[in-house]
């Protein structure tokens, strides 16, 4: 260490409760901005991991027809072999854990009183569960029988609109696949409690069976769905999917596969602005810090006048001078800085282990995609941390320009004088 290092470090600790206020600042300041961009990132992977896990799924693997007019629910445009699909989407990329197939159309559900228009989905069952959640989100009764054709689960608020229960019966009309209407009836097996999770995607499940049997035997499957584990991040999360897609484009050329990322694009594009909000609460608080370091160092200059005199008598040039108080500045914010790596670490590593209830923090509040039983769990951001630690020593060094240049235009004569 140089002489120069030595003694800014020896005035750092001899103004030791100056020091200490200004750190504290900055350590308040960095931690709170590491808490704040690690939660951000936690409810970002809320909402797309709702997407995978009751609409989206991790890939979907649709007709190009299907897609250019996804928004009609077309009945006519499925997958030719979803079957040999499956299999290929399993061959082509390792990473994915289990497919499912679906098909989503739109029904009239009745109580033979009052109807309401809802959105369906024939599912398979036991693939189903294996790639969404919604099996395990049913709060009454039970999920589908994989060979059950008279059966519907569906969600509490259709239901609780209707005025029906578990064990009534509903009546669900549809235009079949040979255009014409069909009705029948279905009895609730299940009632669905996650009404934020289904948002997109059915509010009715039927099995095939039973899909078929109320829009004709040949209801095609109209999207293949695919699942894979948990990534370590959301960033992971997106990459991985996204290269899937890549693998699927070159195995399944004549069908398209779209990942996660695709349909999460509008709620993606949020990230930026709301990564301006947080760096906008680091530059706040850091100007607060760096007040006190330029108040910190003026006073250590007023009170250090002769010895600033005797310095430049000893031979210290006006540099020398300066470069000492900017680095007493750079010190007390590695110090302040480095604090706060560990008080935002240890927030993250909180909120990462234990996390916090969403409905604890919001109580029944409608969040969107953020469905209220879900567990708001920080993320890792090593980038967070190094902005942090850098943007706190840039402060610091721009803060100890100022007084360090009134102490170098001291001449020694007038320091030596000073009483």
């Amino acid at each position: 260490m140089g002489v120069l290092w030595k003694i800014a470090l020896r005035n750092v600790l001899r103004h030791g409760k100056r020091t200490a206020i200004t750190g504290i600042v900055m350590m308040v300041g960095i931690g709170l901005f590491i808490a704040y961009d690690s939660i951000l990132a936690g409810m970002d992977r809320i909402s797309i991991d709702t997407m995978i896990d009751y609409s989206s799924s991790y890939l979907k693997v649709r007709t190009p027809g299907y897609v250019a007019d996804a928004m009609g629910l077309p009945l006519d445009k499925g997958i030719a072999d979803p079957e040999a699909v499956m299999a290929a989407i399993l061959k082509a990329d390792p990473g994915v854990s289990a497919v499912a197939p679906r098909t989503l159309f739109l029904v009239q559900a009745s109580n033979y009183i009052d109807s309401s228009p809802q959105m369906a989905a024939a599912v398979d069952p036991l693939r189903d569960r294996e790639v969404f959640k919604v099996a395990s989100d049913v709060h009454e009764g039970s999920w589908l029988r994989p060979t059950a054709d008279r059966e519907a689960v569906v969600a509490m608020s259709v239901a609780r609109d209707l005025g029906l229960k578990l064990g009534d019966s509903i009546l669900l009309s549809a235009r079949t696949i040979y255009d014409n209407d069909n009705a029948d009836e279905f009895l609730i097996v299940g009632l669905i409690d996650n009404t934020a999770g289904l948002s997109g995607t059915g509010s009715i499940y039927l099995s095939y069976p039973a899909a078929r049997a109320l829009l004709g035997e040949g209801l095609p499957v109209t999207e293949i769905d695919a699942a894979a584990p948990r990534a370590a991040s959301l960033d992971a999360e997106l990459a991985g999917s996204a290269k899937a897609a890549s693998l699927l484009a070159a195995a399944l050329p004549a069908l398209t596969s779209q990942p996660i990322g695709e349909f999460a694009k509008d709620y993606l594009a949020l990230r930026e602005s709301k990564s301006k909000g947080s760096f906008m609460l680091i530059v706040m608080i850091l100007l607060i810090a760096a007040v006190g370091i330029v108040n910190t160092i003026l006073m250590s200059v007023y009170s250090r006048v002769r010895e600033i005199g005797v310095l430049r008598a000893y031979g210290m040039t006006a540099a020398d001078v300066k470069k000492l108080f900017v680095r007493e500045g750079l010190i007390t914010g590695a110090a302040g800085s480095a604090a706060g790596l560990v008080l935002g670490g240890l927030l993250v590593w909180y909120m990462a282990s234990a996390g916090l209830s969403i409905s604890g923090l919001f109580g029944n509040l409608d969040l969107g995609a953020i469905p209220v039983n879900a567990v708001l769990r920080g993320e890792w951001k090593p980038g967070s941390f190094v902005t942090g630690f850098a943007f706190g020593l840039l402060v610091s060094w721009l803060a100890a320009r100022i007084p360090a240049k009134r102490a170098a235009r001291m001449q020694p004569t007038d320091a030596l004088r000073f009483v």
